[in-house]
């Protein structure tokens, strides 16, 4: 189901209730009650194809943002990149290792790669880069007919005031 804004986003954050300074493409994606935050858990849940739940509804709208929330896009992003590069710069440290022939380093450099750089650092790079995309808690009704945003007390001072200047 394609749910449409029925009304125009005030100029604030949603989550901080702060002046908005960019507006950013977003896509919420519910799969019934109890839709929340990307967590492992649900990365997990998801990876089978078998159990992929489909979306029941799908909201698609400028989220409007304010520093912090750019701050936070920003800041989790650059999680992703640098979780990333730990890989490729583990792997040409065990091969200077190799070349160097420091015996000494092999095991630590060998657990740094296998519990530390391909399962740890590929998913802690994946949940950060999803969680970069995340603009506020929105879940689904029990009925499945509309979905509920959690809200900054200013941003619902502000949709009330957009709601008193329309009628």
């Amino acid at each position: 189901m394609e749910l449409v804004l029925a009304e125009a986003m005030p100029a604030s954050c949603s989550e901080h209730g702060l002046p908005a300074v960019d507006s950013r493409a977003c896509t919420v994606n519910s799969s019934g009650p109890r839709s929340e935050l990307p967590t492992l858990r649900g990365f997990l849940r998801s990876m089978p194809p078998s159990r992929q739940i489909p979306a029941e509804a799908r909201v698609r709208f400028q989220c409007p943002a304010c520093e912090y929330c750019l701050a936070g896009i920003r800041r989790d992003r650059w999680i992703a990149v640098l979780s990333l590069l730990f890989v490729p710069l583990t792997l040409a440290a065990i091969i200077i290792t190799k070349q160097l022939e420091l015996e000494q380093f092999y095991l630590p450099l060998a657990f740094a790669v296998v519990p530390g750089c391909l399962p740890i650092a590929l998913v802690t790079a994946m949940l950060a880069w999803s969680r970069s995309g995340y603009f506020a808690d929105v879940w689904m009704n029990a009925t499945a007919d509309r979905l509920i945003v959690s809200a900054h007390p200013d941003f619902v001072a502000a949709v009330e005031r957009n709601r008193a200047d329309t009628r």
